[in-house]
């Protein structure tokens, strides 16, 4: 009887998981409808609770995880070896914990997360023009980027020393305030935010080549506080982004350069504008000749043109040899979630492009 209970939950949670998930994948208009009316109850409640605790949750789990999976090995060794007359009852409630509460997991995944990845896209909710990339409209993305940089960086009150600060408590405030402001624009990005949260093992995030995590079980966006500190209020913000129920990793990441953009501090706009310049300068890499990328690379202010050495310095120093696995299992991730796999980071450009549109379309290149 207890193992037919178990199999009925069981079987019960992965029905709903796959039914959810179907709907969503092939259903017009559901995934949609469940990012408006039912998801936002998931940050606003669970993002609460987690936020009164000012360490991750996520990061505590994975090592829980971790430690009471090996504990239970060690555990399962020493009874086959020393022997025990409970053995069976022992083994029979392992499995059947384990089965619930990977089909729990599996459910509350979905609830959180593998949903909205079907969702409608930023580009479609602010109606923003499609536009596919050309060599033309990257070339001028790239120098209307700089061109802003220039002056953002020009202007009376900046001073670059303020992008070495690295008051965590600023930030983090400022990421929430710079979202909610958005949100002021748009409602889909209204409403509560959670305390973004510095993952303790950062530099070994760094090593793997990961600025964030939005851990979907607690509402957590967790950020890694080892990258240059000018760039964590865009990987706080991008994470925020997936709080709110935009999982694709384009459009969590063109909603941070909106909410670094609109922000009244300007070293949110600068990270946005920097980060927004690295995308644009790696796709135009692979369509302009070195002579036309080399062009635009040196309109740069000389100290914008260092950081963006340095920074591809520094990942490349602390990469892991566990670096490649990571980004195999991140493209496996997202292939699985109907997305182009670590390529969908790229297309943060065709969404630049089209929020430039007006300003690409009056522009002529010499």
């Amino acid at each position: 009887m207890v193992h037919k209970k178990t199999a009925y939950f069981t079987f019960l949670c992965l029905a709903v998981s796959l039914m959810m998930n179907l709907l969503a994948r092939y259903s017009q208009g559901f995934a949609q409808w469940y990012a408006v009316h039912i998801y936002p109850v998931f940050p606003s409640a669970i993002g609460r609770l987690s936020s009164l605790w000012k360490y991750s949750i996520a990061e505590a789990s994975v090592l829980l995880i971790v430690f009471g999976a090996a504990a239970l090995i060690i555990l399962g060794f020493c009874m086959l070896i020393v022997g025990n007359r409970y053995r069976k009852r022992i083994f029979s409630f392992s499995l059947k914990f384990a089965a619930c509460s990977i089909a729990v997991l599996i459910l509350a995944y979905t609830l959180t997360c593998s949903v909205n990845y079907h969702r409608d896209s930023i580009g479609d909710v602010l109606r923003l023009p499609k536009q596919a990339p050309t060599k033309e409209t990257l070339k001028k993305l790239s120098l209307l980027l700089v061109e802003d940089i220039n002056r953002l960086t020009g202007s009376e009150e900046w001073d670059y020393g303020m992008l070495a600060a690295a008051d965590i408590e600023y930030i983090e405030y400022h990421s929430i305030n710079a979202m909610k402001l958005l949100g002021e624009r748009e409602p889909s990005l209204a409403g509560y935010y959670p305390k973004p949260k510095a993952v303790y093992f950062s530099r070994q995030l760094t090593g793997i080549g990961i600025e964030g995590i939005f851990f979907p079980f607690t509402m957590e966006a967790n950020y890694n506080n080892d990258i240059t500190p000018f760039l964590i209020p865009y990987a706080i913000c991008h994470e925020m982004a997936h709080v709110k129920g935009y999982m694709k990793e384009d459009d969590a990441g063109f909603i941070a350069f909106l909410a670094c953009r609109n922000s009244p501090s300007v070293v949110f706009q600068y990270s946005g504008l920097f980060r927004a310049l690295i995308f644009t300068l790696n796709a135009l890499k692979t369509e302009a000749t070195p002579e036309e990328y080399n062009e635009i690379f040196q309109k740069l202010p000389e100290p914008v043109k260092n950081q963006l050495l340095y920074v591809a310095q520094h990942y490349r120093e602390r990469a892991s040899v566990f670096k490649p696995i990571a980004r195999s299992v991140n493209n496996f991730y997202l292939q699985a979630n109907a997305q182009s796999g670590v390529k969908s980071y790229g297309r943060i450009v065709d969404l630049l492009i089209a929020d430039y549109a007006d300003r690409i379309d009056g522009m002529n290149l010499l």
